[in-house]
């Protein structure tokens, strides 16, 4: 059969889209574009905006017009399954969870599903349920496997990965378990109020990834307590601070939401303060909307959303100009580059991702080895470099 996937959302649902390919190439079955008259198309949805459920929707209605079958899965389906008629709602649980097939250089790896927090904005614990963290064993496990069939990094993923606390082992626990395996071990995103003294001391070995995403959401203080998060932007600074102090080159990336109720233009100054002086250097920025059963949607002080607009566009160039900045620091620097298997689209180059997350064109032919990259140049959306050796 001929197999397609739209995918929305989160690593996670990245994640759960790998396990489905790999159980139908297992099968024999090809996967293909969904115009190319898929038999089947598969719809992985997000809910965690009003633009995400909007996106999801309009996913399905585009599957359906060239696709035998529609299958949907993933937190809004889930959530809202009456906006999706005539679909085949697909339980990720009926397969395997193997994902070996090497279809990348990168692998997700599993460490816990759920969350427990309930955020005073976020839908997703309605959907994805409570905290289950999987035991080291069974994680050890999968990474050797992936080791075994060649990948050269594997990227921690789940809900809330910070929350991972396996009889009495949390994420810093079973993170230095896994930088003895002889791999590449990247972190997905975390709220500051879980990178403790010995997750930042593990940033020492050249095996953890230096790059770190920060689950941030605002700047202010009254407005992170507002959203239910229990760190405040000092928490935030000290972290970065002391991360840099193990390891100079990390890069740190967060999410910020513009336009929580009550956030006002001091508030918001305080976001871009914290983006400044923490060295953030690029941004996933959500206009923040109202979801159903969460709390947030009933707090006075709504934000016009032509204000969220405004606010998200200038976190947008703000991000970019840090981007850039980060970047122009890496010129004439030598990294270990784990290649990607396809070309940029416009420049028709190869290109790889540096340990700390830098997107890099270097090759006109396919490079299948790691291999050691000299940064040349960069523009203000691309960074390029060569071979070193």
């Amino acid at each position: 059969m001929r197999i397609a996937f739209l995918t929305l959302g989160c690593k996670f649902n990245q994640y759960e889209t790998e396990m489905i390919k790999e159980h139908h190439l297992r099968k024999g079955d090809v996967i293909v574009s969904y115009n190319d008259t898929p038999d089947i198309t598969y719809v992985n949805t997000c809910t965690v905006t009003g633009l995400a459920g909007h996106q999801s929707r309009n996913l399905y209605r585009r599957a359906l017009k060239s696709s035998k079958k529609v299958r949907v899965l993933g937190c809004h389906a889930k959530l809202f399954p009456e906006e999706f008629p005539g679909a085949e709602f697909f339980d990720i649980s009926k397969i395997e969870d193997r994902n070996t097939l090497q279809q990348r250089t990168r692998a997700y790896v599993r460490i816990q599903k759920g969350c427990d927090n309930f955020c005073t904005y976020c839908i997703v614990p309605y959907a994805r349920g409570k905290n289950i963290s999987f035991p080291p064993e069974k994680i050890i496990d999968e990474i050797k496997r992936k080791i075994d069939v060649g990948f050269k990094e594997v990227v921690l993923t789940g809900i809330h990965i910070g929350n991972y606390n396996y009889d009495g082992i949390t994420i810093s626990g079973l993170l230095e378990r896994l930088l003895k395996l002889n791999i590449q071990i990247r972190l997905s995103s975390m709220k500051p109020d879980r990178i403790d003294k010995k997750l930042i001391d593990l940033f020492s070995l050249s095996n953890l990834a230096p790059h770190l995403h920060i689950s941030q959401q605002s700047g202010d203080n009254k407005i992170l307590k507002k959203m239910g998060r229990h760190y405040k932007k000092e928490d935030t600074l000290r972290i970065v601070d002391a991360i840099r102090n193990v390891r100079s080159d990390v890069n740190f990336g967060a999410d910020f939401i513009v336009g929580f109720p009550g956030e006002d233009e001091d508030a918001f100054d305080r976001s871009v303060s914290l983006i400044k002086e923490a060295g953030i250097s690029y941004l996933h920025i959500f206009r923040y909307s109202p979801r159903p059963f969460t709390l947030a949607a009933h707090f006075p002080d709504q934000v016009p959303d032509r204000v969220r607009k405004e606010r998200a566009e200038r976190l947008r160039k703000l991000g970019d100009e840090m981007s850039y900045k980060f970047r122009g620091k890496l010129v004439g620097k030598i990294y270990r580059v784990i290649p990607e298997r396809k070309q940029d689209s416009e420049e028709r180059l190869y290109y790889g991702f540096t340990p700390n997350y830098i997107r890099v064109l270097f090759s006109r032919d396919r490079v299948r080895e790691v291999v050691p990259v000299r940064i040349t140049r960069i523009t203000m959306d691309r960074t390029y470099g060569e071979r070193a050796e």
